[in-house]
């Protein structure tokens, strides 16, 4: 017995061992170990992704549950505010009118139910005005309470009555119409509504919140019945003030509790949203569970297709795997003989007549692919072609817009023609030179140079300029003087042409454009060195000139309309422009009821001022006194305009006649301390303004003109060097 079994001990492994080590056993441990190894990490981590996802949608529904009952309390609050607030203006409180006032008092509390009971405190503490005979809870200090609302609209008190419930009361001074504070009004809210706000944000069976006042006290609780040692274990999170959602073991709690902690925001209040950690987490524990269920049945199935897959088809996928390796190295006179006629077979029979037409494909392949590069790089210039044109278009149309949106500054048009020409040709540089008044030479007026940490041409201010060219020097005057543009890529050797000094200063290359309009050139832009080193280009050389021919356009025209409604001694807009914009003013004041201001003035004594100096003199008065009168303004609001004469006038929109005036005197002092040159000692001049508002003092513009014109001549009775907003009193006097 004992030699059969010994014989038979060696058979039996020997039959383990060729079990273990055949294909099929290979292919059901291949089989599971790709199938299960992604599966199980999948598995992973889907139950931590899950995991947490749950976990952070109930934490963030707990906090939204807070941040709920904050909101809620702070309109409900808010809400009490406005009667508050209705109380205080009213006639009865202004005129310090007790029996009104206990009235409306009164009515305000049958009508609103929020309000638990409304009185009123006097400097002696004594009480009046009650809304009803509930009995006062609340022991206020009244020196305490106005020593804290000078710094608060509101105070919001809670505190505990005789039989042991908490009562919320705010509290706001009264103050009569001469500013003088001489009551408090209480009102106690209604704890049953606040209550109602506290319950509605209540979630699952054992979420508990808690409403804390300043002190961390607290005010009130649902449920009802829940214990206070919710609020001592958070007491050091409470007492640092760290808001947001806290996970606590403490061991002053029968449970871990989930906590959300948020201020009432404006009240200095908070709300403190406590939850089981046990049903926070019941989601999450179910889902594990039901995962780990459906990971165990699937790794079961995944065994018993392994099994059936490695006793059917072992050997044929052994052939055709082992000939899709051959193929996948190249050989592509691989065949598969397989005699099986069910889907391996058919597989087989497939992989041989894909390795067929593989064959003849590759040559294909590599016919198409040489056609296909030919196409990739005739697209790839196309598209570089498609780019810069958008490149082009793009920085038309951003040099339009910005000028449209500059209006009539002069000055800022300048900067963005040769910030965008810079920025067309790629450039390092460029300046713009116009030419004088007198139409004699170039002035240069702008240097810029790229700069490579803003990405953006900023501005040279160090440069010379008193350089003068006259038409026909160098290469700038060439181009003023023929009016054509002028590219040197090789300015070393061309004749005309001398460098700076200084190797910073070195040109590598030139593009000089004109600026001209109607065939009149009256500016060029130089464009020097490519920051990419290379000559400049056609391409370069034709956007270049479209711009500018566009910046020429769009700067003559600005010229012609600025001349056109601005004084060309003040450089103020002249009268008939201020009207028409007045009278657009009206137009929208009475469309939408908005205010307007103007203020008028002039110079005092300048007739006499001009006697004694002269007109020239007091022409330059004039000029500087604009450019003080333009600084005390808001650029592109107020508009300021030269009314005739030493005359002005500005229009000041949305400003009623209290804000002109501060306006106006800060322009009178900036003129009384104003040295103005013009003689060998500096001289000193005062101004007269009067002031208009409108609808107040009339509705048409000719209206508004004269009875600011009329302020200006109450001024000038008091002794001048002054400022005055009309009056009915006034009558009108003026005769404009």
């Amino acid at each position: 017995m004992n030699a059969q079994t010994t014989a038979a001990s060696p058979s039996f492994q020997r039959r383990v061992f060729i079990y273990l080590n055949s294909i099929k056993t290979k292919l059901i441990v291949s089989f599971l170990l790709i199938t299960l190894t992604p599966l199980i990490y999948i598995s992973y981590v889907m139950l931590r992704n899950a995991s947490d996802g749950l976990l952070n949608v109930i934490v963030n529904n707990s906090l939204a549950h807070a941040r709920k009952a904050s909101i809620d309390l702070n309109r409900f609050v808010a809400h009490q505010l406005d009667i508050i607030q209705l109380l205080r203006r009213s006639e009865a409180a202004l005129d310090r009118n007790g029996a009104i006032l206990e009235t409306l008092i009164k009515e305000h509390d049958l009508r609103h139910l929020s309000i638990e009971k409304i009185y009123i405190i006097d400097e002696t503490e004594q009480i009046t005005g009650v809304s009803n005979a509930n009995p006062v809870r609340h022991q206020i200090d009244f020196g305490e309470a106005a020593g804290l609302l000078q710094q608060r609209r509101y105070l919001l008190l809670s505190s505990t009555g005789g039989d042991g419930r908490n009562s919320v009361a705010l509290l706001s001074m009264l103050t009569d119409r001469n500013g003088i504070n001489y009551a408090l009004l209480v009102m106690e809210l209604n704890l049953l509504q606040l209550a109602s706000i506290i319950a509605e944000n209540v979630v699952g069976n054992s979420t508990r919140v808690y409403l804390l006042d300043e002190s961390n006290r607290v005010v009130l609780s649902y449920p009802e019945n829940v214990q206070d040692k919710d609020t001592v274990v958070m007491s050091a999170k409470i007492a640092e003030n760290e808001y947001g959602v806290f996970a606590i073991d403490g061991a002053g709690l029968e449970k871990p509790q989930l906590s959300s902690f948020l201020p009432v925001v404006g009240l200095g209040w908070k709300v403190l949203l406590i939850q089981d950690q046990q049903e926070v987490y019941s989601l999450v524990n179910t889902f594990q569970y039901n995962l780990y269920w459906i990971l165990f049945l699937t790794i079961t199935v995944a065994v018993v297709i392994a099994l059936i897959i490695s006793q059917n088809i072992a050997l044929p996928i052994l052939q055709v795997t082992r000939g899709a390796n051959e193929l996948a190295a190249g050989r592509y006179d691989v065949r598969i003989n397989v005699a099986n006629t069910d889907e391996v077979g058919q597989l087989a029979s497939n992989f041989n007549f894909m390795a067929d037409s593989l064959a003849g494909k590759i040559e294909e392949l590599k016919v198409a692919y040489d056609e296909l590069q030919i196409r990739a790089n005739t697209i790839e210039n196309s598209n570089i072609q498609l780019d810069r044109k958008v490149f082009e278009i793009g920085l038309l149309y951003q040099i339009g817009s910005s000028m449209g949106e500059i209006g009539l500054d002069l000055e800022k048009l300048l900067d963005v023609i040769i910030d965008k020409a810079i920025e067309a040709a790629n450039a390092q540089r460029g300046s713009l030179m116009l030419i004088d008044d007198n139409q004699e030479m170039l002035e240069l007026k702008r240097v810029r140079i790229w700069d490579e940490a803003s990405g953006q041409p900023v501005p040279v201010h160090d440069f010379k300029s008193n350089i003068n060219i006259r038409p026909g020097e160098g290469i700038a005057g060439k181009v003023l003087q023929s009016g054509q543009m002028l590219t040197i890529n090789d300015p070393d050797n061309h004749p005309d042409f001398k460098q700076y000094e200084g190797e910073r200063n070195r040109v590598a290359q030139l593009c000089c454009v004109p600026l001209k309009v109607k065939n009149v050139t009256f500016g060029v832009i130089n464009i020097v060195n490519r920051k990419d080193g290379h000559d400049f280009e056609k391409r370069d050389t034709d956007l270049l000139q479209t711009m500018t021919n566009q910046a020429a356009l769009v700067l003559d025209n600005t010229k012609l309309f600025k001349l056109a409604i601005t004084d060309g001694l003040t450089d103020l807009f002249l009268v008939r422009h201020f009207r028409n914009k007045l009278n657009e003013e009206i137009k929208r004041g009475r469309r939408y009821q908005k205010i307007f201001s103007i203020i008028f003035f002039d110079i005092d004594h300048f007739k006499k001022f001009n006697d004694t100096y002269g007109h020239q003199i007091g022409d330059e008065v004039l000029k500087q006194v604009s450019v003080l009168f333009k600084h005390s303004l808001r650029e592109d609001i107020d508009m300021p305009a030269r009314y005739g004469g030493e005359e002005m006038i500005a229009l000041l929109p949305e400003t009623d006649a209290q804000g002109a005036l501060v306006v106006a005197e800060r322009l009178r002092l900036s003129i009384a301390n104003h040295g103005f040159t013009g003689s060998e000692e500096p001289l000193h001049v005062t101004v007269s303004l009067g002031i208009a508002e409108f609808p107040r003092h009339g509705m048409e513009a000719l209206e508004l003109i004269r009875k600011a014109d009329t302020a200006l001549y109450e001024c000038k009775k008091k002794g001048r060097n002054q400022s005055s907003i009309y009056s009915d009193d006034m009558g009108v006097v003026s005769e404009k």
